[in-house]
């Protein structure tokens, strides 16, 4: 039994690291040659007497089939796919979600049903007449059909991870037809009744926790600044997405009701596949479901269940079903985390248990070292994960989970319970009323440790990738020496944590030292920093068309550079890519004081106020030209006040030392004409184009009047054309140096360094 259960590893393995070097190493049309060379040595080697070649045959062709495999899924999916793209076509198909209405469009996923085009998922596009739809039914209108392989003008693997192959943009009225029952919408139903329950029983300043922790529902958890962060950064994310600890939590509560037993395990089984498809079926929540059913199959088969193996087995199931799943960073993390478990948590805590004193192995003392050999076992293989998908990592998750866990297991329970005694509404609200505090419990330890110095590490920083490579091959080699190892071990961890103590203290004092001036590169949008000595200063905080919040970005950029405030905050406009990120960003920064335009009744304004409101911040709306200091940088600020949207703005000349920065907003060329005749514009030696580089700004007027030296422009992926060409010929005309956040990324300027 054992030796199957080994070839069943060694194949699932094997067929796994094909579809894993098939998505991000091997090129697409090798594939096919690179198989046939692993079956045919594969088939030599299949004839050998020796124990080790025969299972080296075995994995050379399960390494073939996965080659394969992946070519074929390929063709039909993704290939299929691009065959359609940019075409114009009648389109119909079952609805497989609720409808989201985002304001100017409502999205929802269907599975294609029609004649001329695969029955693949696609994402539809549509207008209001969308809502009608519900899970189930049949929509048809005509489309216009893009493959689902790019986000913002870059390659995006997302969309094929959760096997959507298509983009329809709707160009005419939904058709929806109601099919009668589907069991397919069966799942979206029920999940969507769950969540309405949770909303209804439980206060209004839990239910967004309490959805995201019962059901992986994080439709409203993303929109909540504060929570987010905090769970983010605290590295609690892991209890908001459903995964093996949500499902073991289930089945302790079930068993607890149930009690143990084959017909209780029968049972469990079943509730735990409806808990899958109720949150979604993720990858992690499929891998958790499989696992936590092959324990419970065990004792009732009387088998011994194997990690390894059952771990293996599960992720090729997976990629079986999936391919490009291998892309998946839920995938990626759950697995990792149980490899982790698997291969260290356990040792590390025998070891940790065999050198305590008997008096000393309390309940208490267990559950600390049980969360924190769990947390580090957890860490070795979704560390990296997490750096490179997430561009940072929280340092102090082990605490997080030290003193919260206890209280998740608990309050997931606890909600459950809620929903099941809410039959009855007055029991259902008292006992959501007794969770809640647990829910709030959990929210302040994330909150508390987000907001520790150097909870988290973002990649961003100086030196921050290389600390990590180092501390892996420091520790690795470590464990290699068999003699003393415990002690080998603790000193290279005792020594990757001075050297990361002495990074993180290095680039503070290297941006207090330096006076810079950075434009840093949000996409289309934009976001400026200015240091000097102590003083933070910023101007602008927003973006467009990319995945990140611009606050998440400029809170990155600031982190790596050791500060931790930011003394002024000056918002040119309030566009979307001028100031939609300070909302995220005031949940992590102080900000003392705000200057902005004032615009009453428009909604970013106002919860910009209600935000700075919440965390004391000062708030100045310029009604005329003002001039700041703030340490050893200067601002004049011009308010032009009235005309158009773009017309309405803070344009402003930064100044550290004898060094100037001109900011001219989204200003067009009228508006630049006012300033150079209302204003000095002398001596300036960067400029920062206006509008993104559109052709309606910086005219020759303002270049001829600025006559710099340099020219920043902020801009990313965008549908406007923007820089446009007229716009670089002119300042080329004008002998500006320009770079581009699009192609140059954060453009650092050292103040008495690069330009004087």
């Amino acid at each position: 039994m054992e030796a199957a259960m080994r070839k069943l590893a060694t194949a699932a393995t094997a067929f796994c690291a094909a579809i894993f070097a098939a998505n991000y190493i091997l090129l697409l049309g090798r594939l096919t040659t690179l198989a046939v060379i692993a079956a045919v040595l594969g088939a030599a080697l299949a004839a050998s007497r020796k124990m080790r070649l025969r299972q080296a045959a075995l994995a050379l062709v399960f390494l073939a089939l996965g080659l394969f495999y992946y070519s074929a899924y390929n063709e039909r999916t993704a290939a299929q796919a691009q065959l359609h793209s940019g075409e114009t076509a009648v389109v119909g198909g079952h609805v497989l979600t609720y409808p989201i209405n985002y304001g100017s469009y409502c999205r929802t996923e269907i599975k294609l049903d029609c004649d001329g085009l695969p029955k693949l998922k696609a994402i539809v596009y549509a207008d209001e007449g969308l809502m009608d739809a519900e899970p189930g039914d049949y929509i048809s209108f005509t489309g216009k059909i893009n493959a689902a392989d790019t986000l913002f003008g870059e390659s995006y693997d997302n969309y094929h991870a959760k096997g959507i192959f298509f983009k329809i943009s709707a160009k005419s009225a939904v058709s929806v037809e109601n099919t009668g029952f589907d069991l397919r919408s069966v799942s979206a139903r029920l999940s969507r009744f769950l969540s309405e329950r949770v909303e209804k029983i439980f206060p209004a300043d839990t239910a967004v926790f309490m959805k995201s922790l019962m059901l992986g529902d994080k439709s409203d958890f993303y929109n909540d600044d504060a929570l987010y962060c905090a769970m983010s950064r605290a590295g609690f994310m892991h209890i908001v997405a459903v995964s093996g600890m949500h499902v073991s939590f289930l089945v302790g509560l079930l068993q607890f009701i149930l009690g143990r037993g084959r017909r209780s395990a029968v049972i469990c089984i079943a509730l735990v596949w409806l808990f899958v498809l109720v949150t979604g079926a993720s990858p992690s929540a499929v891998r958790a479901g499989f696992m936590q059913s092959m324990l419970l199959m065990a004792p009732v088969l009387r088998r011994e269940n194997d990690a390894v193996t059952s771990l293996s087995a599960i992720l090729a199931l997976i990629l079986l079903s999936n391919p490009y799943a291998a892309a998946s960073i839920s995938l990626q993390l759950s697995f990792g985390a149980m490899a982790g478990i698997i291969c260290f948590s356990g040792k590390l805590y025998d070891a940790a248990m065999n050198k305590l004193p008997e008096r000393m192995k309390c309940r208490p003392v267990r559950y600390v070292l049980a969360s924190v050999t769990m947390s580090a076992g957890v860490t070795v293989f979704t560390l990296p994960v997490t750096a490179l998908h997430f561009g940072y990592v929280s340092l102090l998750s082990f605490l997080t989970n030290i003193l919260g866990l206890w209280a998740v297991s608990l309050c997931f329970g606890g909600g459950w319970l809620s929903c099941a005694l809410s039959v009855v509404p007055v029991l259902g609200k008292a006992a959501a009323w007794l969770c809640s505090w647990l829910a709030r419990y959990i929210v302040l330890v994330a909150k508390l440790i987000s907001d520790v110095p150097f909870a988290v590490l973002y990649m961003g920083s100086t030196g921050a990738e290389a600390w990590m490579i180092g501390s892996y091959v420091l520790v690795f080699t470590a464990c290699m020496i068999r003699k003393r190892r415990a002690l080998w071990v603790s000193a290279a961890c005792l020594l990757s944590v001075s050297a990361l103590a002495a990074l993180l203290i290095a680039n503070r004092q290297f941006y207090r030292n330096t006076d810079t001036v950075s434009v840093l590169d949000v996409g289309q949008g934009q976001c400026i920093t200015a240091f000097a000595g102590d003083a933070t200063v910023m101007i602008d905080c927003g973006n467009t068309y990319n995945l990140s919040d611009a606050g998440d970005l400029a809170a990155a950029y600031l982190h790596s550079c050791g500060r931790d405030r930011i003394d002024l905050l000056v918002l040119t406009h309030l566009h979307e890519d001028h100031a939609d990120g300070v909302p995220r960003l005031m949940e992590m920064y102080d900000i003392e004081t705000l200057i902005m335009p004032e615009e009453r009744g428009d909604a970013l304004y106002e919860e910009i106020v209600a935000s700075a409101a919440k965390h004391g911040t000062e708030v100045i709306t310029a009604k005329g030209d003002m001039t700041v200091t703030c340490g050893g940088i200067g601002m004049e600020i011009y308010a032009y006040l009235n005309g158009g949207e773009n017309e309405r703005c803070l344009m402003s000349r930064l100044t550290i030392g004898s060094y100037d920065v001109l900011i001219t907003a989204d200003a067009p060329e009228k508006l630049e004409k006012r300033l150079v005749n209302e204003h000095e514009t002398d001596g300036i030696e960067t400029l920062i184009v206006g509008h993104h580089g559109s052709k309606y700004s910086s005219g020759e007027e303002l270049l001829g009047a600025v006559d710099g030296s340099l020219a920043v422009i902020s801009v990313g992926y965008n549908s406007y054309g923007q820089p446009a060409q007229e716009t670089l010929e002119r300042l080329a005309a004008y002998g500006y140096n320009v770079l581009r956040t699009d192609e140059d990324g954060t453009i650092e300027i050292r103040v008495g360094q690069d330009n004087g």
